[in-house]
């Protein structure tokens, strides 16, 4: 079930994913509540799962993966077993930081880092190449990084929408 969220929990939601580290004087400040109303809140909303973790974003470069990619996938099958042993797959492989299930043309959509192509190509052999069940993939190469997980902000409610 979602938990009920109001102006202030969005409000409060997209200044910390700008900054997860402001001091709480400061977001209580811009949120128009008592630093204590404010650190309740945030202790609700980690209670939730509403905000799944705090993390520090680092450019991969840093970390000495230069190399990006997005590779598509395409399963021979979509049994569950076959899913859900190809998803243990992915979560199990480092170089592979994002993966998606999706609809359309493709099954998954992967964001993986590398070392160097070499790399890139010793990871495809051992976890693409090397399962019976995926069909073909796709690899996009990038050049750059234009945006990077932008931060959200609170969808407004449709008005057109009728039930």
């Amino acid at each position: 079930m979602d938990p009920k969220l109001d102006a202030a929990d969005f409000r409060l939601l997209e200044l910390l994913q700008e900054d997860a580290r402001m001091p709480m004087a400061k977001l209580a400040e811009l949120v128009d509540l008592s630093e204590p109303a404010c650190y309740r809140r945030i202790q609700r909303l980690k209670r939730d799962r509403v905000i799944e973790r705090e993390v520090a974003v680092i450019a991969p470069r840093t970390m000495g993966w230069p190399l990006t990619m997005i590779v598509l996938v395409t399963l021979e099958r979509e049994r569950t077993a076959i899913l859900d042993q190809f998803i243990r797959k992915l979560q199990s492989v480092p170089e592979i930081v994002d993966a998606w299930y999706v609809t359309g043309d493709y099954d998954f959509a992967l964001r993986i880092v590398a070392r160097d192509m070499e790399s890139f190509e010793r990871m495809t052999r051992d976890v693409l190449y090397a399962d019976n069940f995926v069909k073909n993939f796709k690899t996009l190469v990038t050049m750059r990084s234009v945006k990077v997980q932008a931060p959200l902000k609170a969808a407004a409610p449709d008005d057109d929408v009728t039930e």
